[in-house]
């Protein structure tokens, strides 16, 4: 089986990275395809994978030109055109693109040539900038959808919204064409997962841990900590990520939080670190929290979970509708800063319970690469087998 990916932000994380090499374990062939505009192509070279299987490879495009980024249609015939002249269309099985307005555009224009299937995978960006701004393109949207064999989502909340969003579109079998499957959480993460109970600490210790941007809700997240000190809490909160790569950041906001931070010896603003840096600071921590809006998935959760946090996450929001509320921590309105303190408190207070819920959690068959990839694998073949079967990846 040989699958073409078009992913253009492949290389800003290892997210799509991960999907692809637990495929490449399972024996798939792939193509990654990467189309990159000027102010990506930093990324070029990020993330290259040592296939096992053979005749799999990565191929990074920059022939896309800034004009591209105003005008969808030649951006979409430019991408299409170079996968004719990088890839052997008549070796593909099936496409898999990984954002439906941009990427599913060249797969639709690809599968009308060669017949050949694709699904498509539905994202923030997709969600909240093109198919919201773009409204002169909805029909065409919709036909990429249509024409597709499964539908993507990695959060039920998405899921939701979108299919809301689309009620009049009159896209036969829409609901029964789409699907969640989440992101997973890097193997380094469950392999050394925190399984042992241990008390709240003094200082109690919250974390954070991304991007310093508006989204995050970071300063917000120190006026509720400041709120809970008032109160007679004593608290330490620890921001890790600036400087974060590939990541957009506001540097306003960035220095907003640093001056209420000045002469607060209880907050720590912390460069980004790897990922054993990190795992070590959320296991010496108590709560993480990220009220983050918009927010398609969030792998950090995962992270923090399973170094046994509970967590504060945004309500109606990618990470939302995971787990029951009070099961593993708290949904919270991303723009009520008391109820942080209000759900952050509660945490508190009946700490023992929701972080022994935390650790019974079975991360590795609900979040695993391993086993995404097999839910993938399933998917493929099914599609490659009987194009025009229902089908059921559960």
């Amino acid at each position: 089986m040989h699958i073409l990916h078009i992913s253009n932000s492949y290389g800003g994380t290892e997210v799509y990275t991960q999907l692809i090499r637990s495929l490449d374990k399972l024996g798939v062939r792939q193509t990654v395809f990467v189309p990159l505009n000027p102010n990506n192509r930093n990324r070029n070279g990020n993330y290259l994978i040592d296939f096992a299987v053979s005749d799999s490879k990565i191929i990074y495009s920059t022939k896309l030109k800034q004009y591209h980024r105003y005008l969808y249609g030649l951006k979409i015939d430019a991408i299409k055109s170079e996968i004719e002249k990088e890839v052997d269309m008549s070796k593909v099985d099936l496409i898999h693109a990984g954002l439906f307005c941009t990427d599913g555009a060249v797969a639709f224009e690809l599968s009308k040539i060669y017949d050949i299937p694709y699904i498509v995978a539905v994202r923030n960006t997709d969600v909240n900038f093109y198919y919201k701004k773009m409204w002169w393109k909805r029909s065409y949207f919709h036909a990429i959808l249509a024409s597709s064999k499964k539908i993507v989502f990695i959060s039920h909340q998405y899921r939701q919204a979108f299919l809301k969003l689309l009620y009049n579109s009159k896209i036969e079998n829409l609901t029964e064409k789409s699907a969640v499957l989440p992101n997973g959480v890097n193997s380094f993460y469950l392999e050394n997962r925190v399984k042992y109970l241990q008390n709240i600490h003094s200082p109690i210790r919250v974390i954070y841990a991304g991007a310093f941007n508006k989204g995050k809700n970071i300063l917000e997240t120190l006026y509720a900590l400041e709120s809970l000190i008032k109160k007679g809490y004593n608290v330490e909160f620890k921001a890790i990520g600036k400087g974060l790569k590939f990541r957009r950041e506001d540097k306003d906001y960035q220095e907003k939080i640093e001056n209420f931070a000045l002469g607060k010896d209880w907050i720590h603003l912390l460069d980004s670190m790897p990922k054993e840096s990190l795992r070590n600071a959320f296991e010496e921590s108590d709560i993480f929290i990220m009220p983050s809006v918009p927010e398609t998935f969030g792998i950090v959760y995962l992270e923090a979970l399973s170094q046994g946090l509970p967590i504060i996450y945004a309500k109606g929001q990618g990470f939302d509708g995971y787990y029951e509320d009070k099961d593993v921590g708290f949904a919270v309105n991303p723009e009520n800063t008391s109820e942080f303190a209000d759900k952050i408190e509660k945490i508190i207070k009946d700490y023992d319970r929701i972080s022994l819920n935390v650790r019974e959690l079975d991360l590795y068959n609900d979040f695993s690469w391993e086993k995404i990839s097999e839910k993938y694998f399933k998917l493929y073949n099914k599609i490659k087998l009987d194009e025009n079967s229902f089908i059921d990846i559960s």
